[in-house]
């Protein structure tokens, strides 16, 4: 039997925020929020950065961050895990690219790194390719050639030229391996449309075989190409610099982007023996491999795998034979399904989801929907059927980025005037409450610095309440003021409290422990 039933609010897009012009928060009444900081546990949470899955200079997402606090530990992207593993050293000691290396050594052959060559992380990264060279040169191995493709497309049009700068210029500096092969349009050699003849063949050939436009020097071909004014980097046409760089017999291959979508058509072609789109040309003993997984059931060495979710809140739940139910509007949806689920897209059984129309940005029609929403978890906690209720508002990341400051300061005081009478209603109704948020925005609209709005999501901390009266304590003012100095956590430890106090067994899965012993 559980000992308690539980609503968890999710504000979403509330963090804690610096006390200058650039917060709302500095401006508005926020009496009912100061009295819960004051009369019930409370903290931050950590929602950015290595402990919810994030690069360091990453910033939040709402899908990362409902995946985390869903299923109660940190889920590493392949990105984030290889980023730490360069910055641990482990990265060097990884026994699937020393593989390669004795492959290599054993053939006396060559090495072929792949990928594209971009300022943004979106598909690839600049560190990883770096670190991939660096391996080289441990193993002091020399005979590496770079297949590059150029972007134009999350990159600015024209900094292709810059890159292969910086890198010939590192490449020479710290007497790195490497030379380049050919280079490429994202255009051809990322295509997503399913022109395999015309794009994907091209690239292929390129890399297999040396067919391209033939060149002596690309920082002399990007230069040329600049003086055009309709060139971009995305429609370079393949282009050829070293004739024996091309994939011979016995060679290693590594794929270095780590996006799969948008290398699928390429990968195909390379790894799968039973493609049929074009042609293949017949390479013997080939080493292929990539540093995250483009394909399912094709058979090559993926240096770092995505890791896998077997264990969830929503889950857990169900198996004790409980009922839930989920509450946000139908935009944000997925978040509290797919994302809370950990990758699972069906309801778990005793699961029901709850959506309203979209949440407005206008203050009238927010107050009436806050209104329908109260309305509506009135009616079910009166009820009492759910064991655990689990709602996620989003007006304050909405109101965050549409960067209107004065609504801003009037939705924080209206979902100030909203909490009382909920939280109320809930604990007559022997509901403990947790109220807390996924990640900052509404917190930080103006840049202090430039005096420009600033509509993006925060890497600040995330407020923490566990509202029970089995808790309830009145602090000090200096005892408030501590607790918004250090974080007692992240998102990671929400899920474990939430079955705690239901008196259900935290599963092994979940890495996060229950803030519950923090409060006692």
């Amino acid at each position: 039997m559980i000992k308690k039933k539980v609503l968890l609010i999710i504000l979403d897009g509330w963090g804690e925020g610096e006390m200058n012009i650039s917060n709302p928060f500095r401006f508005a009444r926020t009496e009912n929020l100061n009295y819960l900081k004051k009369n019930y546990p409370f903290g931050l949470l950590k929602a950015s950065g290595y402990t919810v899955g994030l690069s360091k200079n990453e910033l939040p997402s709402c899908e990362l961050a409902h995946l985390t606090i869903g299923i109660g530990t940190t889920y590493y992207r392949s990105t984030v895990k290889i980023d730490l593993a360069i910055e641990s050293g482990e990265f060097f000691k990884n026994q699937k690219l020393l593989s390669i290396f004795t492959h290599l050594k054993k053939y006396n052959s060559r090495l072929h790194l792949i990928g594209i060559l971009s300022k943004n992380n979106t598909l690839a990264s600049f560190n990883h390719l770096l670190a991939l060279l660096n391996f080289c040169q441990l193993e002091n191995f020399n005979k590496v050639f770079l297949h590059l493709f150029l972007d134009g497309i999350d990159s600015p049009p024209r900094s292709a030229l810059d890159l292969l700068t910086k890198l010939l210029n590192i490449l020479k500096e710290k007497g790195l391996p490497g030379k380049i092969a050919s280079l490429c349009g994202r255009f051809y050699a990322l295509d997503t449309t399913g022109d395999y003849l015309l794009k994907t063949r091209r690239v292929y050939l390129l890399i297999n075989k040396g067919v391209g436009v033939e060149a002596d020097d690309p920082i002399k071909i990007l230069k040329s190409k600049y003086e055009k004014p309709d060139f971009t980097d995305y429609i370079l046409e393949p282009t050829i610099f070293e004739k024996d760089g091309i994939i011979k017999d016995n060679d290693a291959v590594i794929f270095f982007n780590h996006e799969p979508k948008t290398i699928h058509q390429l990968a195909q072609a390379i790894f799968d023996p039973n493609f049929d789109k074009f042609e293949k040309i017949p390479k013997f003993n080939l080493y292929l491999s990539s540093l995250t997984r483009y394909l399912e059931n094709v058979n090559y060495q993926v240096i770092f795998e995505e890791q896998k979710v077997t264990m969830n809140l929503t889950r857990i739940i169900s198996e004790n034979n409980l009922k839930q139910i989920k509450i946000t509007d139908e935009p944000h949806k997925v978040l509290l399904t797919y994302y809370f689920n950990g990758f699972f897209d069906k309801e778990h059984p005793g699961e029901v989801i709850k959506t309203f129309p979209s949440f407005e940005t206008e203050l009238p029609k927010i107050e009436k929907q806050l209104k329908e929403v109260y309305e509506y978890l009135k009616l079910i906690i009166t009820e009492g059927v759910f064991d655990l209720i689990v709602v996620n508002l989003p007006i304050f990341d909405i109101i965050g980025h549409s960067g209107n400051f004065k609504t801003a300061i009037s939705a924080i005081e209206l979902i100030d005037q909203f909490l009382p009478n909920l939280i109320s209603f809930s604990l007559n109704n022997k509901y403990s409450i947790i109220l807390t948020s996924d990640h900052g925005n509404i917190e930080k609209m103006i840049n202090p610095l430039t005096g420009q709005k600033d509509t993006t999501h925060t890497y600040n901390l995330v407020p923490f309440f566990l509202i029970d009266n089995d808790y309830k304590t009145t602090k000090t003012d200096l005892e408030v003021e501590k607790s918004l100095k250090e974080p007692i956590g992240s998102l990671i430890n929400i899920s474990p409290t939430v079955l705690d106090l239901m008196n259900l067994k935290i599963p092994p899965e979940f890495t996060g422990k229950s803030l519950l012993n923090y409060f006692k």
